[in-house]
């Protein structure tokens, strides 16, 4: 099969990708990926065109278009053989970059469609882990990338590579660098197994004891679904919020509004959507407007909606009516799960 990947620059995309490689080769599973933006200095030094990591992004459109067509017909021409002789293929693209504050296209509409993918992958990763990668490469000091730059370029690349796979009509995922190898390796060669996005408290549950619960839950859950969950992702509580219980005028709090804004859109339209299922577990009664909004989107877009409430607790209206089924402990839904299974 054929993967084509794509993150913004400082994700961690390649580290993450290592290790799905190393997790395939203990399943006996071979994979090769091709590095675009490896492939395009390689070209250039090949050809004579100079190129240095510092100032690629300077260089004349035409060249670089010049270059990136020569790469994609190379790869294009090793597909047929790469895909016999490994499991999975991955082409490994940037859909945008960010440059000066200017969104600059670094793809071809030509060859997106010849690559003929199978599934598309974007990875997210900790916006403020992003920024500081990039502030600490030489390449991207000039721009001093903010928190802001960082869930921006994000969501743009995103939306652009969601873009893609509805055009081919190919799944697409929306990955975080934090979640273990398995999950992308499961997502390409267990595809007959359902996804589920694990929804739980967590402005105001974020305690070690209930999310040793979650993560207890989480680890059986694994048994039967390949499992999204959001904890892989910043937990953001912004702090003027936190102090003062709403938000005021100054640039720091538009930064917060930010935060709150892209943390709704990336847990309701990326990774709720893109599963089969959402299980929402409350390991005890605590206000959570975000586990409400998410069971409402994935009734209402017509997904299995299961959620695991309290014993001995009275359960909302509100919770029952957006539920197909309600457990009264784990326990209770893994029995479920294991009648299902006989």
């Amino acid at each position: 099969m054929l993967i084509v990947t794509t993150s913004i620059s400082g994700s961690g995309r390649d580290e993450y990708l290592k290790k799905v490689v190393v997790h395939a080769k203990k399943n006996r599973k071979k994979i090769k990926i091709y590095h675009v933006g490896d492939l395009i200095f390689e070209h250039a030094k090949k050809t004579g065109v100079t190129l240095t990591q510092e100032n690629i992004l300077n260089t004349n459109p035409a060249v670089i278009n010049a270059i990136r067509s020569s790469v994609f017909e190379r790869i294009i021409s090793e597909l047929p053989r790469a895909k016999k002789e490994y499991d999975a293929v991955f082409v490994n693209i940037h859909a945008m970059f960010f440059w000066k504050h200017v969104f600059q296209r670094t793809w071809d509409n030509y060859y997106v469609p010849q690559l003929k993918p199978d599934l598309f992958v974007t990875f997210i990763s900790d916006a403020a882990r992003v920024r500081d990668h990039l502030r600490a490469r030489k390449q991207w000091q000039p721009m001093n990338v903010t928190l802001y730059d960082a869930l921006l370029w994000s969501n743009v690349e995103v939306e652009v590579s969601a873009g893609w796979a509805e055009m081919l009509r190919c799944r697409h995922y929306v990955v975080p660098v934090m979640a273990p190898a398995k999950l992308l390796y499961r997502l390409m060669f267990e595809r007959k197994i359902q996804t589920a996005y694990i929804s739980m408290p967590l402005t105001h549950g974020f305690k070690p004891s209930l999310q040793k619960k979650v993560d207890r839950l989480i680890g059986i859950l694994e048994k039967y679904f390949i499992v999204f969950d959001p904890r892989q992702i910043e937990l953001a509580v912004p702090t003027y919020f936190a102090r003062n219980g709403k938000f005021g005028k100054t640039k720091k709090d538009k930064i917060d509004l930010t935060i709150h804004n892209q943390i709704v859109n990336r847990d309701l339209y990326w990774l709720v959507r893109q599963s089969d299922r959402i299980i929402a577990y409350f390991p005890e009664v605590v206000s959570s407007p975000g586990v409400i909004h998410e069971l409402r989107e994935a009734y209402e877009t017509n997904k299995e909606v299961w959620v695991i409430w309290p014993k001995d607790v009275t359960t909302s209206p509100f919770i029952t009516y957006y539920a197909h089924k309600v457990f009264r402990s784990p326990k209770e839904l893994f029995n479920y799960l294991k009648s299902k299974k006989r």
